[in-house]
């Protein structure tokens, strides 16, 4: 199978793959990524953590009821 091009938006599946995905049930979902350095998440939660602990700054927190 031919090395697809990462900065291409929708790279195009070959016909033999697109067969090969019918033949075993796989299917295709785009994902998004989120960067914060040298790191890579699929959960934004999960970037932000990292920012602030990398950063030290004080996490974002709800106002507590009276």
């Amino acid at each position: 199978m031919p090395k697809a091009d990462r900065k291409e938006i929708n790279p195009a599946i070959n016909p033999e793959a697109a067969e090969a995905m019918a033949k075993y049930g796989i299917t295709r979902v785009p994902v998004d990524y989120f960067h914060y350095k040298e790191f890579r998440y699929t959960n934004l939660d999960d970037a932000i953590a990292q920012a602030t602990r990398r950063n030290g700054a004080a996490t974002i927190s709800t106002p507590k009821a009276a």
